[in-house]
């Protein structure tokens, strides 16, 4: 038998129509990697007058993945439908593909959930049930769209066999010349006033959902998830100048920004104008703010922006993906 290469070792992912019913894995993942860990919590009873364990008795029992990626216009799509909210295109300019994501304010959102497989034809696992539950998706010039996260899953299954002829997303990076970072008063106004000493920007969504454990022999692992206050975030990095400490006094009044993180093609998705292009708009007040420092020799401030609900926006968060993609 030969051995594991970790190099040979892949990511396939099928979108799942009924949460936890596994589906064939036949999209091969090129600018997202999910790496499964078993994650098994284990009871341990040591009885009266004996020095070592009597018994040890697992009981939860679940994949924890970690994830990490490259930004591509297409690909996004999967761990956004997950995360946020669970969407259907709509057609812009004959072939461009509109995927919009509105997760809810009051109310719980219906996302997508997958089948996941990685490994190698010498031997693979794969998990059902698989749900993002937390992305960071950082903007700056040297390395374009970066991202880290986090995903669940039901108990790992081994020794399976791989989706035969998986089928690739679509190819189309996001390149560091295309990414703009905006900061305007009004959400009418968004995408108005460019940051032009922007080093760095970060999206962060943290701890979406929790698995659901209940008392049910037939069940190997959890059985559904449940919503949870998430911590929903835009930090940006920006030269101490004018544009950067005006956020100081919009920091001292307590005043919402319209935030927005650009990335657009030069590439066009639809027939003649619609480019590949992602938007994410977010209404936040500055929650935190660190010390000055130094960004190669520059003086810089970071901002952190907590999302608010804006009443006359009637969302805090948006985001528009645009591809040439019409389903997951």
């Amino acid at each position: 038998m030969p051995e594991l290469a970790t190099v040979a070792s892949g990511v396939q992912i099928g979108a799942e129509t009924t949460p936890g019913t596994g589906v064939a894995a036949g999209k091969l993942l090129s600018y997202l990697s999910l790496e499964p860990g078993i994650s098994i919590g284990f009871s341990r009873f040591r009885p009266m007058g004996q020095k070592v364990a009597g018994t040890v008795v697992p009981n939860k029992d679940f994949t924890e993945w970690k994830v990490s990626g490259q930004g591509s216009y297409s690909e996004l799509i999967y761990p956004f439908c997950s995360l946020l909210a669970n969407v259907t295109p709509t057609t812009v300019d004959t072939t461009a593909k509109l995927w919009t994501f509105n997760p809810a304010a009051r109310t719980e959102d219906t996302v997508k959930t997958y089948t996941v497989e990685a490994g190698s034809a010498t031997r693979a696992q794969k998990a059902a049930y698989c749900l993002f539950t937390g992305l960071e998706v950082t903007f700056n010039r040297t390395d374009g769209v970066t991202m880290t996260g986090d995903m669940i899953g039901q108990n790992i299954q081994d020794n399976i066999a791989l989706t035969g002829s998986p089928t690739a997303v679509e190819d189309v990076p996001i390149l560091p010349t295309h990414l703009d970072v905006f900061i305007d008063p009004t959400s009418g106004a968004i995408g108005t006033t460019k940051m032009t000493r922007d080093f760095n920007a970060i999206l962060r969504v943290q701890n979406r959902f929790n698995p659901v454990w209940p008392i049910n022999s037939t069940a190997p692992s959890y059985l559904s998830h449940v919503e949870t206050e998430p911590t929903i975030q835009m930090e940006l990095t920006l030269e101490a100048d004018t544009q950067g400490m005006a956020q100081l006094v919009n920091a001292r009044a307590g005043t919402t920004q319209f935030i927005r993180l650009s990335a657009v093609s030069t590439v066009n998705a639809g027939s003649t104008t619609a480019k590949y292009q992602m938007l994410i708009d977010m209404a936040g007040k500055v929650s935190d703010i660190k010390a000055f420092d130094d960004n190669d020799g520059v003086k810089v401030l970071t901002y952190t922006f907590d999302a608010v609900y804006d009443a006359g926006w009637a969302k805090y968060m948006t985001i528009g993906l645009q591809n040439k993609t019409a389903a997951l």
